[in-house]
């Protein structure tokens, strides 16, 4: 079996980026069928704290319950919040952020984590991932690709800025499918469910991957259902990790 390139990743999450900014940004609550979406901001930085505040409080549905600067303090308010989405920081007093992350998804207290850094390796990267986080945002970037990431998790998927995936699937170095992982969970998945594995890791959401093999939203809905009660998995971070720790994505 032959391996599956990644490259394609960069252009999806791009083109998904451009599509995000496009989009009415009151939207996004409404995907919480017309209930305010309630965010948790980590960040040790109080400007960066205050900017991501002022950015989601011009967003309809949107409502900031907490700040935190530090990451037992993350913690400590993921659990008494039970915030929809966080927003953290990797570098954080007592504590990293992918730890705090790790612990606030396998409590249960968010699910949805968008690490939002200046630390652009990949490393850094597959370390969120496994933790739990179903984003990854660089500081670096425009301030309202924090948005484009809100929108991709809100559907479904995960999202790795485009700049990101742009430095990292260079001709040497592309993302691949392990062909023996491939084979190994093809023994218990149908090759269509695999390739919504597939879709999930690359950071595409139900509609995404459905215009991507041509079929309705509907069907990748029940290959989605399918594929998660045939792995275990409850939630969708929960695919993410066991593909990352299959090696289904590999350096």
């Amino acid at each position: 079996m032959s391996e599956i390139s990644r490259g394609p990743a960069a252009r999806d999450l791009a083109a998904a980026a451009r599509k995000a900014r496009a989009r009415k940004r009151k939207t996004i609550g409404q995907k919480r069928e017309g209930n305010q979406m309630r965010v948790l901001i980590v960040d040790d930085h109080a400007v960066m704290r205050s900017g991501m505040r002022m950015l989601l409080e011009k967003t309809e549905d949107v409502k900031v319950v907490g700040e935190a600067c530090t990451a037992p303090e993350a913690v400590k308010l993921a659990e008494s919040s039970r915030p929809d989405m966080v927003f953290m920081d990797i570098e954080l007093p007592g504590g990293s952020g992918i730890g705090a992350t790790e612990e606030i998804v396998r409590n249960h207290w968010c699910e949805n984590v968008v690490m939002v850094t200046a630390h652009d390796s990949r490393s850094c990267v597959e370390s969120a991932l496994r933790a739990g986080a179903r984003g990854y945002v660089l500081k670096t970037g425009a301030i309202d690709e924090i948005l484009d990431a809100m929108e991709q998790v809100c559907g479904g998927g995960t999202y790795v800025t485009p700049l990101l995936q742009d430095a990292t699937q260079t001709p040497g170095n592309p993302l691949k499918v392990d062909p023996l992982v491939e084979a190994r969970m093809s023994e218990r998945l149908s090759a269509r469910e695999l390739e919504v594995v597939v879709g999930i890791v690359d950071g595409l959401g139900s509609k995404e991957i459905a215009l991507e093999l041509g079929v309705s939203h509907r069907t990748v809905e029940t290959h989605r259902t399918n594929m998660m009660r045939k792995l275990g998995a409850r939630k969708v971070s929960e695919v993410v990790r066991l593909a990352i720790r299959e090696g289904l994505v590999v350096a």
